[in-house]
C-alpha cells in the first residue's frame, strides 16, 4: 500500500504538470476553459487548505460546531459583503496592482515603505501557515504507517513535498516578470485541485454516513454530544467567523487569485454563489466524518486531525483511501504553491528590487536584464520561503494542532484589514496612519496573543486567548490608523491634535485588563 501511495503521488504531480501546460498553450479551447467563471470560482477554493481538510474535522470531532467559523466567514462575506469584493477588484484592476502589499501601497501614495511593512507582516503570518500544510502532508503519509503517533514520524515526506512543490512553483509560477498577466495553466490546475479536495471529503463522508447508518440499524447509539448549538453564540465563535471573513481580503494568496488573477470582473458574479456553495458542501461533508470519527476512532490512538484519512482505511477500502489521500495532498499543495508565488512576488518587488535598482540600476537597464533579474530573485525567494517553512514545521509546528496554527496565522494577517478597508472607503486615510496602525496592532498582537499563548499550559484556553488578542490588536490597529491619519491632515488644529494623541493610551491601555492567560 505504501508503494501505491508514492506511485499515485507521482502520477498526480504529473497530471498537475500536464494540466498547467495545457492551460498555458493559448489555444481556443484552453482559453475558453481556463477563463470560464466556473474555473475562477473553483480556484477560489484554494481557501480550503489542510486546515479545512484535516484540521476542521479534528476540531469538529471534539468541539463540534467550533470548526464552522473558518467556513462560515467567507460564506457571509460573499453573500452580504459582495459590494466590498466588487469594489476591491475594480479598484485593483484600475491601478494594475500585483499583490495585497501593492494595493495598500497604491492607496496611500505609492510609498515603498508601506509595501515593505505589509510584506513583513504577511511573511510572518504565511510561513507558519505553509508549515501547517507540510505538517498535514507528513501526517497523510504517516497514516499508512503502523505507528499511530504521527509526531514520532520522520519529516521525510514533508521534505520531499517541499522540493517537489518548489519545483512546480518555479516552473509554472515564476517564469515571467509580469505577475498581472493571467496565469491560465496555474489557475486551471488549482481549480482541478479544488474539485479533488471536495471529492476526497465527499468520499470520506459517504463512508462515514454508511458506518453511522449501519450502527443505527444495529441499535447502537452514536454519541453526538459534541454538537452543541450554544457554541454558535460564544465569543470565540463570533470572533473566529469575523477573522475568516477578513482573511479572504487579507491573505496574499486569496487576494491574488480573487483580484490579480481575475480575468473578467463579471466572473465575480458567478463566484458570489458558487464559492459559498462549495463551502457549504465542504461543511456538509465534515459533519458526518467528525461524528463517525468521534464514535469509531476516538479510542484508536490516531490523531483526530487525520480522521478524514482514517475513514476509508477503517473499512479497508484501498481505492477510496487513495482518492482521499490525493484530496489531502491537493489541499496542501495548492495553498503552498500560490502562497509562495504571491509572497515571493511581494518580497521581490518590495524588498529586494529597490535595493538592486539602487545599486545596479544603470547596469541592469543598459544590459536589458531587468526582467531576468526579477525572475531570478523570485525563484530564489520561493526556495527560501519553503526552506524557512520546513524549518518552522520541523522545530515547532510538529507539536501544535492544525487548528491552532491556522488561527495564529489568521490573527496576524488580518492586521492588514484596517488599511485595506480604509483604502477603499476613506479618502483621509494616510500612510502615517498605516505605519502607526500596523505597528500598534503588531505590538499588541505580540503582547496580548502570542506571549500569552507561549506561556499557557492549557490547550483549552488557546481559542479564548486568540479571540481576545485579535479584538485588542485590531482595536489598537484601527485607533492608530485613524488617529495618525487625522494627525497627518494639516486642517486639524493643535488643540484637536493634542486630544487625539491623548486618546490613544486611554483606549488601548485598559485592554490589558481583559486578557485571560488561563481560565479560572
Amino acid at each position: 500500500m505504501t508503494f501505491a501511495i508514492f506511485a499515485v503521488s507521482i502520477v498526480y504531480v504529473g497530471i498537475m504538470f500536464m494540466l498547467a501546460r495545457w492551460g498555458d498553450k493559448g489555444g481556443t479551447l484552453s482559453q475558453k476553459v481556463t477563463h470560464h467563471p466556473i474555473i475562477y470560482s473553483l480556484a477560489l477554493g484554494i481557501y480550503c487548505t489542510s486546515w479545512t481538510y484535516f484540521g476542521a474535522v479534528g476540531t469538529a470531532s471534539t468541539e463540534g460546531w467550533q470548526f464552522l467559523p473558518i467556513l462560515l466567514g467567507p460564506i457571509l462575506l460573499f453573500t452580504f459583503g459582495y459590494p466590498i469584493l466588487a469594489k476591491l477588484v475594480t479598484v485593483s484592476k484600475k491601478q494594475n496592482v500585483t499583490s495585497v502589499a501593492d494595493f495598500i501601497s497604491s492607496r496611500y501614495g505609492k510609498r515603498q515603505q508601506t509595501a515593505l511593512i505589509v510584506t513583513i507582516i504577511a511573511t510572518l503570518a504565511i510561513i507558519p501557515y505553509i508549515a501547517l500544510q507540510l505538517k498535514a502532508i507528513n501526517a497523510s503519509f504517516s497514516a499508512f504507517s503502523v505507528i499511530s503517533n504521527i509526531e514520532s514520524e520522520q519529516a521525510t515526506s514533508a521534505l520531499v513535498a517541499t522540493f517537489v512543490i518548489a519545483l512546480f512553483a518555479i516552473l509554472y509560477g515564476a517564469r515571467k516578470a509580469d505577475v498581472t498577466e493571467y496565469r491560465s495553466g496555474l489557475i486551471f490546475a488549482i481549480a482541478f485541485e479544488s474539485m479533488f479536495k471536495l471529492l476526497g471529503l465527499i468520499i470520506s463522508a459517504s463512508i462515514a454516513v454508511t458506518l453511522l447508518s449501519d450502527s443505527a440499524a444495529e441499535g447502537v447509539s452514536v454519541s453526538t454530544s459534541q454538537w452543541q448549538w450554544s457554541t454558535m453564540t460564544s465569543t470565540d465563535f463570533i470572533v473566529q467567523t469575523f477573522m475568516a471573513a477578513a482573511a479572504i481580503l487579507c491573505l496574499p494568496r486569496q487576494f491574488h487569485v480573487m483580484v490579480v488573477d481575475n480575468s473578467d470582473k463579471r466572473n465575480l458574479n458567478t463566484a458570489r454563489w458558487l464559492f459559498p456553495l462549495y463551502l457549504l458542501l465542504t461543511i456538509a461533508a465534515i459533519v458526518p466524518i467528525a461524528t463517525a470519527g468521534h464514535h469509531f476512532l476516538a479510542d484508536s490512538g490516531v490523531s483526530k486531525d487525520i480522521f478524514t484519512m482514517q475513514m476509508p482505511m477503517f473499512v479497508n477500502n484501498q481505492w477510496a483511501t487513495l482518492l482521499v489521500f490525493i484530496g489531502g495532498i491537493s489541499a496542501a499543495s495548492a495553498m503552498i504553491i500560490v502562497a509562495t508565488l504571491t509572497l515571493s512576488t511581494m518580497i521581490t518587488n518590495d524588498v529586494f528590487m529597490p535595493l538592486v535598482l539602487k545599486r545596479e540600476q544603470q547596469k541592469i537597464l543598459a544590459e536589458g536584464k531587468y526582467q531576468h533579474r526579477i525572475v531570478q530573485l523570485r525563484q530564489v525567494t520561493i526556495g527560501a520561503i519553503l526552506f524557512l517553512s520546513f524549518a518552522y514545521y520541523f522545530v515547532w509546528a510538529k507539536q501544535t494542532s492544525l487548528h491552532s496554527i491556522g488561527l495564529i496565522a489568521f490573527s496576524l494577517v488580518i492586521q492588514l484589514l484596517p488599511p485595506i478597508i480604509g483604502g477603499l472607503y476613506w479618502r483621509k486615510g494616510h500612510a502615517n496612519g498605516v505605519y502607526a496602525g500596523l505597528l500598534m496592532g503588531f505590538l499588541t498582537w505580540l503582547m496580548f496573543l502570542l506571549m500569552p499563548l507561549a506561556s499557557s499550559t492549557d490547550p483549552g484556553s488557546q481559542s479564548s486567548v486568540i479571540s481576545q488578542g485579535v479584538i485588542i490588536s485590531l482595536i489598537a490597529n484601527s485607533v492608530g490608523y485613524y488617529i495618525f491619519s487625522l494627525l497627518a491632515n494639516d486642517s486639524l488644529t493643535k488643540f484637536k491634535r493634542l486630544h487625539l494623541f491623548i486618546l490613544i493610551p486611554v483606549l488601548i491601555c485598559p485592554a490589558k485588563n481583559y486578557v485571560i492567560l488561563k481560565p479560572e
